[in-house]
């Protein structure tokens, strides 16, 4: 399996990349997880991100919206058109949503809006802050997931 999965315990372990341009929350990412037994990486950039993927091939890719001047978006495409058999892994991380509500939106049905965009992109999106657990908790989903053999 080329997903870099093992199993510790009975627990299933896997490999992750986690993007996102905000160092500290990337390390911290990393931290939790490599303490679990995962495998992770941790890319800053959109270039930085492809070279892993050039290397790897994750059971799960988390992606900030919004990297700098660049965008999560930019790399999906780039993964759906270079990397097809990891699009389904990935799922973006953002306080997009929670910024629209908490910035003073005029209602709920603004921020439920701007919720069925990303819905309508069909990637799962968590929405931060996270907690830990919950990107875990996708990873093992992917892994898991039937029919997704990481050919």
């Amino acid at each position: 399996d080329r997903r870099n999965r093992r199993v510790v315990g009975r627990f299933e372990m896997a490999s992750l990349l986690y993007v996102d341009d905000e160092e500290t929350i990337g390390r911290a990412v990393s931290r939790w997880f490599e303490r679990r037994g995962h495998q992770v990486h941790v890319a800053r950039s959109v270039e930085d991100a492809k070279q892993i993927l050039a290397e790897h091939e994750p059971a799960a890719i988390f992606l900030d919206v919004w990297l700098g001047k660049e965008s999560g978006f930019e790399l999906l495409g780039w993964i759906e058109d270079e990397r097809p058999e990891l699009a389904n892994r990935v799922t973006f991380v953002t306080g997009e949503l929670a910024d629209a509500h908490d910035a003073g939106s005029p209602s709920q049905d603004a921020h439920d809006d701007r919720a069925s965009v990303w819905t309508m992109m069909g990637r799962p999106v968590l929405q931060k802050p996270f907690e830990f657990a919950q990107l875990e908790a996708r990873t093992l989903g992917l892994v898991d997931a039937p029919g997704d053999t990481g050919t």
